[in-house]
């Protein structure tokens, strides 16, 4: 019996021990530098939050995944007020009206560096969608691929345009990780 207990523990302590090393890798791993690109002088991304290297990644999405050579963007926390219903966000973009490819970027202040990383590819998607033109968003519905989706009528998760986001986001933040750290 005490020889059972005592690999039980073992296994439990090799499993803890794994789960640690793997955390402390995965951010060691996420403090390497980047990979340096030039980008064009019409990209221009300011960050006024403290996840401090959101920008870059934003210029990398634009630039070298979704192939924009202009884009202006500014990155803000998400107000708690907004976080305060049954849904938390980490992540909002928004298309600043009758501006060609003008953004705001929302961030929830409490991610780490994986998390602001799908969020990131995940609000791409939706830039994408706006710049395209299958993306209009108003404050009760959105129009998207010409259809109308009254926001009250339709879980979040079931809206056609973030069915898509979520679809796209790991491919997308695949293709990121690999241009950042190649």
């Amino acid at each position: 019996m005490r020889a059972k207990k005592f690999w039980i523990v073992l296994a439990i302590v090799a499993v803890v021990s794994l789960i640690v090393w793997l955390i402390v890798w995965q951010n060691k791993r996420d403090d390497r530098p980047f990979n340096q690109y030039d980008f064009p002088e019409t990209i221009n991304i300011t960050n006024t939050t403290d996840h401090d290297r959101a920008d870059t990644m934003c210029m990398v999405l634009a630039n070298k995944i979704l192939d924009l050579d202009t884009l202006n963007m500014i990155i803000v926390y998400i107000p708690e007020v907004i976080n305060e219903g049954e849904m938390e966000f980490f992540g909002i973009v928004q298309h600043i009206p009758f501006k060609t490819n003008q953004f705001v970027l929302l961030l929830n202040p409490k991610m780490s560096m994986s998390s602001l990383m799908e969020t990131l590819s995940h609000e791409f998607v939706h830039i994408g969608q706006y710049i395209y033109g299958d993306l209009e968003v108003y404050p009760k519905y959105a129009k998207y691929a010409g259809d109308s989706i009254v926001f009250a009528d339709v879980m979040y998760h079931n809206r056609t345009f973030e069915i898509e986001a979520f679809s796209q986001q790991s491919r997308i933040n695949k293709e990121l990780k690999r241009l950042l750290w190649n």
